[in-house]
């Protein structure tokens, strides 16, 4: 039987470095480390805000959820000038003059089989607004 004989110093070092190093591979790097996020899925309701667009400015969209924009008493409309994150086709968002408070509710958002970025383009009271995102796609796991 062999037996090893270490000192308690050099084991309180040991385990010192490895709860250190254990807690540095859970954070991400400074200089670029990769992280996984989550978000909760589940429609989602934005606030139309002059000057900011849309409050919060991202929100984060799985297959099947919709967007429900809350005119706030602001005309508003929304163009996806490139690709387009809901089922059907394609069109603009915007409030009826008739009852401007009325909450416009998107389709259900496509399946992209990746996380996708949609760009859209926003007016608020006639005036552009800075470009809000959507991001769609991704799947459950």
């Amino acid at each position: 039987m062999h037996v090893s004989h270490v000192r308690h110093g050099s084991t309180l070092l040991f385990v010192s470095a490895l709860t250190l190093f254990l807690a540095a591979c859970t954070q991400p790097l400074a200089t670029g480390g990769k992280t996984k996020e989550s978000f909760v899925c589940g429609d989602q309701t934005v606030g139309v805000v002059p000057g900011d667009g849309t409050t919060p400015k991202d929100v984060y969209l799985c297959p099947g959820d919709t967007l429900t924009w809350l005119p706030n008493g602001n005309a508003f409309s929304v163009t996806f000038p490139r690709k387009y994150p809901f089922e059907g086709p394609k069109k603009t968002f915007a409030n009826d003059p008739e009852t401007p408070n009325a909450p416009v509710k998107s389709p259900p958002a496509i399946y992209a089989g990746s996380l996708v970025v949609y760009h859209y383009d926003m007016t608020v009271n006639g005036q552009p607004v800075p470009d809000p995102q959507i991001v769609g796609g991704g799947g459950h796991s």
